[in-house]
């Protein structure tokens, strides 16, 4: 919960407009009986891969709550025959248009990956996204006739096509695939006790900061199983997606003292509610465990140990950009509901000094925020421009 901001790259894309010539999982992978494994390294709390289209080298996010997307540079760089514009949502429920093209090769070490479609986004003007220095996504539609292994702990991801390469050392759950895109779904828990679970599908989203986000449509549902207990609520703003920041709304903080992915049960999750239709668990859950993907077999395997007791307390606020600002984006601490209020611009955190900051090293701060559990905030008033120091204690 002690982020800058929520960076959710989660896309839908309307299935309606695709024809059959321009379809997300149609492409296929040359090899057979392979076994690839692939360093990555993390920036600012993303997978990044490297990605070889036409023996040149690039630099992409791997995001499993995305399609394949190239930057506009790429683009240039390829001789593309076929594309068209389609409607595309954002994790936010933002709607927009994108152009989607057919890549005739995309390499991870030596798989050869043809034919496969991809969005394609000015990523290098994008506000948030330039941050990263990226040149695409690789989405889960790449893999839907493969298996994934992701580990944090090494930092490798593996590709296979037989489960048995890896030698899961857990039990498997279903993994459900949704739309064309192949969004992995799986089945998480909440319960009280022995005699009482909830199930929901959820979005196994690699693109996400932060360890889980409950759809506002499932709290609605879930919250009277009393299986989750309801912290707070704040009308703000935080996640940015693709097309921008969500828009103000109210949401959700709570607390479910048993969330249960496969055989592991987290004591303690903090988490907040989001705009959008899904319930999503993003890059943190990798923190605590090896997962397996397979997309091949629809399952999933998560390597953990059975229960893991989490310890990060309830948020003071959420911080957000608006205007390019770092600014307060929600408050959930009651104490503070007087003093701070969305949109108030972070002026200064501790010794960060915002103005001598260069825009994208802000994520520095998110570090900071998650280590420290006492600081000082300084902020400018959205109502009337005076500014105050806050003395922040979790």
């Amino acid at each position: 919960m002690n982020k800058i901001y929520s960076l959710l790259f989660f896309l839908l894309v309307s299935e309606l407009l695709f024809s059959q010539k321009l379809a997300l999982d149609k492409g296929s992978i040359q090899e057979k009986n392979y076994y690839q494994e692939i360093d990555f390294e993390i920036v600012n709390d993303k997978i990044m891969i490297p990605v070889t289209i036409n023996n040149k080298t690039y630099t992409f996010l791997l995001d499993t709550g995305a399609p394949n997307l190239i930057s506009k540079r790429v683009l240039e760089e390829l001789n593309v025959a076929d594309s068209k514009k389609i409607n595309v949502s954002d994790a936010n429920n933002q709607t927009n248009q994108m152009e989607m093209v057919a890549v005739k090769s995309i390499k991870l070490g030596n798989l050869n990956f043809e034919n496969n479609v991809a969005l394609v986004s000015d990523l290098e003007n994008h506000f948030i996204l330039k941050c990263f220095k990226m040149d695409g996504f690789i989405g889960s539609n790449l893999f839907h006739k493969s298996i994934l292994k992701i580990s944090l702990k090494n930092k490798k991801i593996t590709i296979t096509d037989h489960i048995k390469n890896l030698n899961p050392k857990s039990k498997a759950s279903k993994l459900l695939l949704i739309g064309q895109q192949k969004s992995p779904y799986i089945k998480i828990n909440y319960s009280l006790n022995e005699k009482k679970e909830v199930s929901e599908q959820v979005l196994v989203d690699t693109g996400m900061d932060g360890f889980f986000e409950m759809s506002n449509r499932a709290f609605s549902i879930i919250s009277n199983e009393n299986v989750i207990e309801e912290l707070a609520r704040s009308t703000g703003s935080s996640s940015i997606g693709l097309f921008g920041a969500a828009p103000q709304k109210e949401q959700v903080l709570l607390r479910a003292p048993n969330f249960i992915v496969n055989e592991t049960i987290f004591e303690n999750l903090i988490a907040n509610t989001t705009e959008d239709n899904n319930s999503r668990i993003g890059l943190d859950l990798l923190k605590h465990g090896d997962i397996i993907i397979d997309f091949k077999n629809k399952k999933f395997y998560f390597e953990a140990i059975d229960k893991i007791t989490l310890t990060e307390k309830p948020p003071v606020y959420s911080a957000t950009l608006i205007d390019n600002k770092y600014a307060i984006g929600f408050v959930w601490d009651a104490a503070y509901k007087d003093i701070l209020k969305y949109g108030d611009e972070i002026i200064r955190v501790d010794t960060f000094i915002l103005e001598n900051m260069v825009f994208c090293d802000i994520v520095k701060i998110k570090k900071f925020r998650k280590d420290n559990q006492s600081y000082e905030i300084e902020v400018k008033s959205i109502n009337n421009s005076s500014t105050q120091i806050v003395k922040i204690e979790h």
